[in-house]
């Protein structure tokens, strides 16, 4: 009895070590806003932890970044042709204009490359990962336009 007992056990510890969580995969959008607040990060790796499955059981690395707030949006599929099974993963009430998003943008050093105020266009964002993290990827910024945010532009972190 003690040997099952045993065998149950190792069994159900490996069985748990081998199921991850993914995230549901998120169709490329298209973003376009006014950047709001901007923190740079820079890049730092978290350990794993013994026993648990999917990147968090395994060391696993996080490239420097930019923590941008970003509002007045306009978002949208970066592929037009996507089927409704597709669009699914992503909330419908989420594509559209005058939206709020908070953005990881991959960049390697805190160089001034993004300001506050700064009117930008993401291409292809896309984020990605499991209970060990999420990971975000883009193919590109395009910078729109430079002016500084205006004092009275709606902006929960900037009110009237």
């Amino acid at each position: 009895m003690r040997r099952l007992f045993l065998f149950l056990s190792f069994f159900l510890i490996l069985s748990q070590m081998a199921v991850a969580s993914p995230m549901a995969p998120m169709p490329e959008l298209d973003i376009e806003g006014t950047i709001a607040s901007l923190t740079w990060v820079p890049e730092y790796h978290e350990e794993g932890m013994w026993g648990m499955s999917g990147s968090l059981g395994g060391a696993r690395s996080f490239k420097a970044a930019y923590d941008a707030f970003l509002v007045d949006c306009k978002v949208d599929y970066s592929d037009k042709t996507l089927t409704d099974a597709e669009k699914s993963f992503y909330p419908e009430e989420r594509i559209g204009e005058g939206k709020q998003m908070s953005l990881t943008l991959v960049h390697p050093e805190d160089d001034g490359y993004l300001k506050v105020g700064m009117r930008i266009r993401v291409v292809k964002y896309n984020e990605f990962g499991d209970e060990g993290g999420v990971w975000t990827r883009h193919e590109k910024i395009e910078i729109l336009d430079t002016e500084k945010l205006q004092p009275n532009k709606t902006c929960p972190l900037n009110p009237k």
